[in-house]
């Protein structure tokens, strides 16, 4: 088994601090990212130079990957599930020790920390997998066929949503209606993340994939998305030669220089090679 892991931020492009996270177990192949959730501040106010969204996302990782390699020898499907639960709790914690609860936000400057997530777990030739939002996973054949990838967090959003709103009242309305939203019926009606509320965990998908060797397994952040649509981004880890690292760099500067909305923005990577 090979692996490579990165985040990468375009500095020029932004002047937030860091908010993607990854953590990686040191006695299991089990992995996790999360992307904190951009932080909305006040007209008079600089964008926090420490990001609390960071925070959660690294609180997250750090819950699940320490709950799974206790449950490692005898983990199975519904455990994905329960280790989410455990790690969104955590994230509850940190939102409450912060003074952050449903009664105490305004959904827009003062709010719930949160995090999109991705996990995986290699265990006796089966993936066990997570996804939440817009981080995602992805499996490749050893020829660089895709074979799987995580749903998009997006398909219970609605599509009109941005028509005739401004700014401010458009993220309000985001988060307080949409957010980890649950009709009364059961009805997934936004999208999810992990910010200590339990209907996010209605938004989790998850599942267990059969592996085989020379398999490709991907976790990432949604900087990263765009980059499965190119050719040599694949070639790279097809290839997997000693100056991947360097190579990858290459090809994220040329296509944040050509293209820095669709490519520029931090960015999260785990991979695997079976």
């Amino acid at each position: 088994m090979k692996l490579f892991f990165t985040t990468k931020q375009h500095h020029s492009l932004t002047s937030h601090p860091q908010e993607d996270f990854l953590y990686l177990s040191n006695k299991y192949p089990i992995f996790a990212v999360a992307d904190g959730v951009t932080l909305n501040v006040a007209a008079n106010k600089n964008y926090p130079s420490k990001s609390s969204a960071f925070e959660a996302a690294k609180i997250f990782c750090q819950a699940v990957v320490s709950e799974a390699e206790g449950r490692y020898q005898v983990f199975k499907e519904k455990d994905l599930k329960e280790i989410f639960e455990l790690g969104n709790g955590a994230v509850r914690q940190y939102n409450i020790s912060q003074g952050r609860t449903k009664k105490t936000v305004n959904y827009y400057d003062v709010d719930l920390f949160s995090a999109t997530t991705a996990f995986l777990l290699i265990k006796n030739k089966k993936l066990f997998w997570f996804s939440l939002c817009d981080s995602g996973v992805k499996l490749f054949s050893k020829k660089g066929k895709e074979m799987f990838s995580s749903p998009d967090g997006w398909d219970y959003f609605p599509k009109n949503w941005k028509e005739g709103k401004n700014e401010r009242k458009k993220i309000i309305e985001r988060h307080r209606d949409y957010r980890n939203a649950v009709s009364g019926t059961g009805k997934l009606t936004g999208y999810g993340v992990v910010d200590g509320e339990d209907s996010a965990e209605s938004y989790l998908n998850f599942g267990v994939l059969n592996i085989k060797h020379g398999d490709l397994i991907f976790a990432y952040t949604d900087g990263f998305e765009n980059y499965f649509n190119f050719k040599k981004f694949i070639e790279l880890f097809k290839l997997w030669k000693g100056d991947l690292a360097f190579r990858l760099s290459a090809i994220i500067s040329k296509k944040s220089e050509q293209n820095p909305k669709k490519y520029g923005k931090e960015k999260t990577l785990i991979a695997v090679s079976i």
